[in-house]
């Protein structure tokens, strides 16, 4: 058995699910290969791969980018198509299947990042529109921290911290996000660090009192949040499912969220994963009274937080979940 990746693919995105082909597989096992991908361009938009199993070929799509489009090219190609953004209100392909969010990780070595870079280009150069930013990628991936790195750790009591960005098309997800920073200063009793990230050019106004003095390292942040008493969850652009929400999960937090708008592989349940708030100031104000005082509660939802992503969310879980449908094709 071998598995082929296209070595198009936006890494960066792509290296949850590598890691996950590498658990399952092992690396010996797994390539890059323009072989079966010549129709698709880097497009930052989703991770092609194939199983290639004595004759027998199973193609698999997973589609990472923001929106719910369905790519039509992609969907003909394949014989399972993994959408993170599923919006289940609109018609689609019996293909398609949601697997939830995720989260870039760092999966290569200085040297193997170098090595990847450079090979994958030169495998898939006519295939790249924007060689810069397909090199980029590979960058941003050995600056994340490893999957390893992501651990439940004990809440310090009363701390939250809590940092996003601002975006100038979500005004929703902006207002929820302030609403939360702003309980959380006023609150007695809570240790607040965070804030919104200060933009490059300053262009948002509005909230320069909520405003962070100062942008964090990756590293930091993971530290920070991991030792965070609570957390909050928003869909974000274009009512996406951040990667906040799969990092929180799989950290084990007590996770305040306003409602979901896409699909998941299994609901998050109120009170059992995730603490629900309409995200207004009044209701936020009670979701956070509740997970302080309520200690039995908190912990349910660490709980039930880490285990949702154990058995829905890991790169193992979504591999093994898309590799599960029953669909493939042959090679003649």
């Amino acid at each position: 058995m071998k598995i082929y990746i296209d070595p198009s693919c936006d890494i960066l995105y792509s290296s949850f699910y590598i890691n996950g082909l590498y658990e399952i597989y092992g690396k010996a096992n797994v390539a890059f290969s323009s072989k079966y991908f010549k129709s698709f361009k880097h497009d930052n938009h989703f991770f092609a791969f194939v199983v290639e199993d004595r004759k027998v070929l199973r193609k698999v799509v997973i589609d990472f980018t923001d929106s719910s489009h369905i790519d039509s090219v992609a969907l003909d190609w394949c014989d399972v198509y993994g959408k993170i953004n599923l919006d289940c209100t609109l018609p689609t392909s019996t293909k398609v299947i949601a697997i939830g969010p995720s989260f870039g990780i760092q999966i290569y070595s200085l040297l193997e990042t170098l090595w990847y870079a450079v090979s994958n280009l030169l495998k898939s150069y006519h295939r790249i529109p924007n060689k810069r930013k397909f090199l980029s990628d590979y960058k941003a991936q050995w600056r994340r921290p490893k999957f390893s790195s992501y651990q439940s750790a004990p809440a310090q009591d009363p701390y939250v911290f809590f940092i996003s960005s601002l975006w100038k098309q979500e005004p929703e997800t902006n207002r929820f996000r302030a609403h939360f920073i702003r309980v959380c200063r006023l609150q007695k009793g809570i240790r607040f660090e965070g804030g919104f990230a200060p933009r490059t050019r300053n262009d948002m106004r509005g909230f320069e009192d909520l405003t962070a003095a100062e942008r964090i390292g990756i590293s930091e942040y993971l530290k920070k949040t991991s030792q965070s008493l609570m957390v909050f969850n928003t869909p974000a652009v274009k009512s996406c499912h951040g990667w906040k929400l799969a990092e929180y999960l799989c950290l084990g937090k007590a996770i305040i969220s306003t409602p979901l708008q896409r699909a998941l592989p299994s609901p998050l349940t109120h009170l059992e994963q995730v603490f629900y708030s309409l995200g207004d100031q009044e209701t936020l104000k009670q979701a956070v009274n509740e997970l302080m005082t309520n200690t039995a509660l908190r912990q349910q939802l660490e709980r039930g937080a880490r285990h949702y992503f154990n058995t829905f969310l890991s790169p193992r879980q979504v591999i093994q979940a898309l590799l599960d449908e029953k669909a493939s094709s042959y090679i003649p």
